[in-house]
């Protein structure tokens, strides 16, 4: 069948969902979401979600929408420009890329999320909220999903709202246990391909481990931070070894507030990291929130008073952040890909997904001319792409959360970050960019997740190299060995970037 009727059932109503049913329906797909929730735009936002960090590299995907529409999503944003590291004495400002010219949004997810569904909507996208997939049966040429679906007049779709934004998470569970033994079963045969949009641990893949940590949301005063002169304008972290505590500007009603991560370990799996040992407070490794709880707001005060004093002023006084650490409901570190959340690329990584399949989709099964057989040559090739570089972020995103959690304290790790940042803005630049700089500004120029992950390797060695002769990170770009640099790079790292054919021109912030 060649004839372009099939359609195109999404399952999950997420941020990456949302925006690909916004972009097939435009492009004149017919579009079905199934979302287990309800719909979120009718559900008051609990402040709870950590804010996304957005990059260029996902921002690419932006442009497959009308101008409008992506300047209205970027107005719902904070720019970033860098780091904020609080290891003791005077914050130290880590830049992102090589001068303001770079630089990330700080995000609301609820507030996206609403925004890219009621664009799936005006774009032509059908959305069918409360719907819990419970099967998927493959017969004939296209999946056979079962749902739980809500009952229309009895108002169940509340059910589901309650198990998703519930403080009571026992009693959340049991209602949705409840729901799906009750609810009516929807059988979907699809009559075109299926997207699993609904995150790591869906029903459509098999669920995927834990991280291996956890977080609570806590949120800094506008007022108090305010007053103790905490700057908007970067990522603020504490890193203490086996836990951290993060700061980002948010938009709430237009005006600005910071919310926060505080991060820590699952008890049974305590930090491992050989960097750990070199801050003060290592005593702490393996706390967790189990010891933190232990004795409610008074465990929790003198777990703050003892590794985040310099912070407590900006959460509000110890008092007021202690009860906020005691009572807040805890999260599963997790986002798209089921990759740890802190190099912020599991939205970018979904979204640069969103941009290779729609990039595929137009090559092999135009709506027009769409056919199993089109659909089956795009998804094979969709794979064949994105795979290893889901493989890369997904390394690399562990490897950054360490090197926040605990090298971001390390006089020797800054020193070398100073050294890099030179060496971007010497004359060099042109031949050499951070890791950084191309895991969120890259996308283009074949400088993918995956090449970025393997120069990144070779850089770092060159860049240790030539931190043996700087004498502090302020006197890294007087000092820096422009003569030695130029032959590292031509020795080791230009034949690499021939080899990957990359082309670091396309590094940069604009999507």
């Amino acid at each position: 069948m060649a004839d372009g009727s099939q359609p195109i059932t999404i399952v999950g109503a997420g941020l990456v969902g949302a925006l690909l049913a916004t972009v097939l329906a435009r492009r004149g797909y017919r579009v079905t979401v199934y979302e287990r929730y309800g719909d979120i735009r009718a559900i008051p936002s609990s402040g709870r979600s950590i804010n996304l960090v957005a990059t260029a590299r996902g921002l690419r995907a932006l442009t497959l929408l009308p101008d409008d529409v992506r300047a209205r999503l970027l107005e719902l944003g904070v720019r970033v420009t860098g780091r904020v590291i609080h290891a003791g004495g005077e914050p130290i400002f880590q830049r992102y890329g090589k001068d303001d010219s770079e630089f990330n949004y700080s995000i609301s997810r609820y507030e996206l999320n609403k925004f890219l569904i009621s664009e799936a909507e005006a774009a032509g996208a059908t959305l069918r909220f409360g719907h819990r997939l419970l099967g998927v049966e493959l017969e004939g040429e296209y999946p056979v999903l079962t749902f739980a679906a809500p009952h229309e007049a009895s108002g169940q779709r509340g059910v589901l709202d309650s198990a998703l934004h519930a403080e009571d998470n026992t009693g959340a569970e049991r209602e949705a246990r409840h729901f799906r033994d009750t609810a009516p079963r929807v059988v979907v045969r699809c009559g075109g391909p299926v997207v699993a949009a609904d995150g790591g641990g869906s029903a459509v893949r098999q669920a995927l481990s834990s991280a291996g940590a956890c977080y609570k949301e806590m949120s800094f005063p506008r007022a108090a931070a305010e007053a103790g002169g905490m700057a908007r304008h970067g990522l603020h972290i504490w890193p203490r070894g086996s836990h951290m505590l993060m700061g980002l500007a948010n938009l709430d009603g237009g005006r600005r507030r910071l919310a926060t991560p505080l991060c820590l370990r699952h008890p049974q799996r305590p930090s491992s990291q050989a960097g750990d040992a070199t801050l003060a407070d290592d005593a702490s490794a393996g706390a967790s929130f189990d010891h933190v709880e232990a004795q409610g707001v008074a465990s929790a005060a003198a777990f703050l008073e003892a590794h985040y004093a310099t912070a407590l002023p900006l959460l509000g006084g110890v008092e007021a952040a202690a009860r906020q650490l005691a009572e807040n409901p805890r999260g599963i570190l997790g986002t798209a890909h089921a990759i740890v959340p802190f190099f912020g690329q599991g939205m970018n990584c979904g979204f640069e997904d969103v941009h290779e399949l729609v990039r595929l989709l137009d090559e092999h099964a135009a709506p027009a001319v769409a056919s199993p057989a089109g659909y089956a040559a795009a998804f094979a090739a969709f794979e064949a792409a994105r795979k290893p570089n889901a493989d890369a972020i997904a390394d690399m995103a562990l490897e950054n959360y360490v090197e926040m959690q605990s090298s971001t304290a390390d006089p020797q790790f800054r020193l070398c970050k100073a050294v890099e940042n030179a060496l971007e803005n010497s004359p060099l630049g042109a031949r050499f960019r951070s890791r950084y700089a191309m895991v969120c500004y890259g996308g283009a120029g074949n400088v993918t997740y995956a090449n970025a992950q393997a120069l990144g390797r070779v850089q770092w060695e060159i860049v240790l190299e030539l931190a043996k002769g700087v004498s502090s990170a302020e006197e890294a770009a007087a000092q820096l060995d422009v003569a030695q640099a130029e032959r590292l790079l031509a020795e080791r790292l230009e034949p690499l970037q021939k080899e990957l054919q990359v082309d670091l021109a396309t590094v940069s912030h604009a999507a």
